[in-house]
């Protein structure tokens, strides 16, 4: 009996002793992270990059969507936008007083981001992480590279490389020794007649056009044409086109636009005939 009573005391002498244990062992520490914004990515509006010695590249959300508005003006290209907003959601581990800035290159900055009224000031990248000090809200932060790369990107980078606009919708086609039209029916005539094309092999040529996508979009250089041809929307609207090179690229101007897009040639020689 004493033994039992005697093994009962070690027992809960070890049971007391391991409850204390768990309770005096440090909890972890929970790092704190800094929020750079409380903006969220609907409510902004106007984007603007500022970099020493090259004009302001400044990006508009209009209810038909994101436009670059200088230096040129384009449709803007959606997931460039999108990155640049990112830095909204972006937090950071440590956070230092915005004083004594030429520490961190900030008193002149690399860039300048504003998102609708805040401002993001980059400065060096930190030797030790690689990160990159970003002074706003009265702080300064340190980010990963990446939100650097995406304001760092050039005005032709965030104008759209879509050669057509989601709501345009081809109807027609008038080059100079051929022409095609979208009757209500969703078939397609073409003049002069061509019985070796198919529906199916100008479906799927329309179908070229509506994801052309060019390597770069820029600014018409004033390059003479060598053709002109005619695309019609199903809203009847037209848009004037002019070939300025073929080889080694394809570059097409949307007169409307005042924009050359560039496309490879492969991609050139599939959207200038069917078939090819």
């Amino acid at each position: 009996m004493k033994y039992r009573i005697l093994l009962n005391l070690v027992l809960a002498a070890l049971v007391a002793a391991l409850i204390l244990l768990v309770w005096l062992k440090p909890k972890p520490t929970v790092q704190t992270e800094f929020k750079l914004s409380t903006l969220a990515s609907a409510s902004v509006k106007r984007i603007t990059i500022e970099k020493p010695g090259q004009p302001a590249i400044v990006l508009q959300n209009n209810p038909a969507g994101w436009r670059l508005i200088a230096p040129f003006q384009a449709r803007a290209e959606r997931t460039t936008v999108g990155r640049l907003l990112e830095i909204l959601a972006a937090t950071s581990l440590q956070r230092f007083p915005a004083t004594d800035l030429g520490r961190f290159q900030l008193d002149n900055p690399l860039l300048r981001l504003t998102i609708n009224d805040q401002k993001f000031s980059f400065g060096t990248q930190n030797t030790l992480t690689g990160e990159v000090y970003v002074a706003t809200n009265g702080g300064v932060h340190l980010v990963a590279p990446s939100y650097l790369v995406y304001t760092m990107k050039m005005p032709a980078d965030f104008a759209a490389r879509a050669f057509l606009a989601e709501e345009e919708k081809l109807a027609g086609f008038e080059f100079v020794d051929l022409n095609l039209s979208q009757n209500s029916d969703g078939k397609w005539s073409v003049s002069p007649a061509r019985p070796n094309w198919s529906q199916d092999d100008i479906n799927r040529w329309v179908d070229e056009w509506r994801h052309a996508s060019s390597l770069v979009t820029q600014p018409y250089d004033g390059t003479p044409a060598q053709e002109s041809f005619t695309l019609r929307l199903g809203d009847g609207k037209l848009i004037p086109c002019k070939i300025l090179r073929h080889e080694p690229e394809l570059v097409i101007l949307r007169e409307d636009e005042k924009l050359q897009y560039h496309f490879p040639a492969e991609i050139g020689k599939r959207l200038l005939r069917p078939g090819k």
